[in-house]
């Protein structure tokens, strides 16, 4: 990957991705607001729950057992619940824990940014549980991919790439055998590798062809991936591949989406480790779309990373506190769970 996305947006790309847009009401959530804090500790339990779902009916796909799509109806009412509860500390739940096995990892946190993005394009509560449901089976085709691909610790050949993009086909397969299920869910799986541009996968859509449910997947899909740690590479830090689908936002995504995505998460998403103007280090604790960039920083470390006294510092009111960039936690063996809590 090159230098040029190895850095955080530019406060230029910041004002214009953040610039005023007239579209965004959010339909009034369903549960009583509750604080990171809180939330983090439902959404954990919660996460934990869902990644066992996950396993079950992928693990069932792989050895030729049914599955009924309609089983995860409720554990996607409960993540949407989660959501508009906190949807900060839903986002961040799957950056701030370890779990193995990024293939079941992945179902649920597409399912869960896509229902945040949903939520901030003002989606109803129903077409939320679309959005989520499209997400929980976006990738089932991947059971269908051999093992030994899809778990290579390495880059692929381009003989196992090809393989590897068969994977929206077996999903369209696989779901167009369920009763009942919404063409929106079976086209999620379809195309949500499939590119504004045209030069996506499997089918090369471009633009309008491309149904408003994938293109949602299709952003959250690549924000999830570059932010996860597989066999081959370690995560990149969430504020850098936020500024890396930016600079990717013509080519890659239908128009204003990635805007709306970075909308909903902040410019540092809650979980973020970054350094601060006096050098020193912590974790973003909560953002307001009011100050997107000065969100609440707990520091925990000084300028040379030895750990100091605790304190939460809102940089919107500290006009002399300023984040100069976003760590990757990893390098530096930094539990962020541990920190936020």
């Amino acid at each position: 990957m090159g230098k040029i996305y190895e850095k955080a947006m530019t406060e230029e790309e910041i004002r214009e991705a953040l610039k005023d847009d007239p579209v965004l009401a959010e339909e009034p959530g369903p549960t009583a607001p509750a604080t990171i804090q809180e939330e983090l500790e439902r959404a954990d339990k919660l996460y934990g729950e869902a990644v066992n779902y996950a396993k079950s009916f992928m693990d069932n796909v792989r050895e030729g057992k049914p599955f009924d799509f309609q089983d995860a109806t409720p554990l996607v009412n409960d993540l949407i619940d989660s959501v508009f509860r906190n949807d900060s500390a839903t986002a961040a739940i799957s950056k701030l824990k370890a779990f193995d096995e990024y293939t079941y990892t992945h179902c649920i946190n597409v399912s869960v940014l896509a229902v945040i993005l949903g939520k901030r394009l003002g989606y109803s509560r129903e077409k939320l549980e679309m959005v989520g449901m499209a997400g929980m089976f976006h990738d089932v085709g991947k059971a269908i991919i051999p093992p030994h691909i899809l778990n290579k610790p390495g880059a692929l050949t381009d003989k196992e790439m090809d393989v590897m993009r068969t994977h929206p086909v077996h999903g369209y397969k696989l779901l167009k055998e369920q009763p009942d299920i919404p063409e929106e869910i079976i086209r999620g799986a379809m195309e949500h590798h499939e590119k504004h541009d045209g030069s996506g996968y499997p089918r090369g859509l471009k633009g309008e062809q491309i149904s408003e449910i994938a293109r949602l997947l299709a952003v959250v899909d690549v924000y999830d991936a570059l932010t996860s740690k597989r066999v081959y590479k370690d995560p990149l830090p969430p504020g850098k591949v936020l500024a890396m689908m930016y600079k990717w936002r013509v080519t890659d995504f239908y128009p204003d989406i990635v805007e709306q995505f970075i909308k909903s998460l902040g410019v540092y998403p809650v979980g973020s480790f970054v350094r601060l103007s006096t050098g020193e280090h912590g974790v973003v604790t909560d953002h307001s779309p009011e100050h997107p960039l000065n969100p609440v920083v707990r520091i925990c470390y000084d300028e040379r990373m030895r750990p100091e006294l605790k304190r939460d510092v809102n940089l919107a009111e500290d006009p002399d506190l300023r984040i100069t960039d976003v760590i990757n936690p990893d390098e530096h063996g930094v539990d962020i769970f541990k920190l936020i809590q």
